[in-house]
């Protein structure tokens, strides 16, 4: 059975929009929040690397019964954790609102500029249903 199974055609409205090459895409942050926290390099951010990001960006303490809901929500298996596209998930679900904030709160140093409507085609489309996950 895979860790997790994410449909891409089943998720939310997080979109990336690159207008110009100085720009950080909304995933591209997701990923390197993903990369910094997946201490063991797995490709999974198990309990106490989810732990971490969570209370780094947001100072909440995450439990492990909320962890254990989230995995089973985005059809992960708790032993291994959170895929990068169930961490994409749990970002569009809220919106993508905090990904920038987020991210700021781990890379301080790194600048953002902010991104231009699309015009045309949308890269990294995720759509998420009224059952979206959050755990924040």
């Amino acid at each position: 059975r895979p860790a997790c199974k994410i449909n891409k055609n089943d998720k939310s409205k997080m979109t990336d929009n690159d207008s110009n090459n100085n720009t950080i895409k909304k995933s591209d942050m997701v990923r390197l929040l993903h990369e910094h926290f997946d201490k063991n390099k797995d490709g999974f951010l198990n309990f106490q690397e989810l732990k971490s990001l969570q209370r780094e960006t947001s100072g909440d303490n995450l439990d492990e019964n909320s962890y254990v809901m989230v995995c089973r929500a985005l059809d992960c298996h708790p032993n291994n954790g959170l895929t990068l596209d169930a961490l994409l998930l749990t970002y569009a679900s809220n919106g993508d609102a905090n990904i920038e904030e987020d991210y700021l709160a781990v890379f301080p140093t790194k600048e953002i500029q902010k991104q231009e409507e699309p015009k045309g085609g949308v890269e990294d489309v995720f759509e998420v249903g009224d059952d979206g996950v959050d755990i924040s």
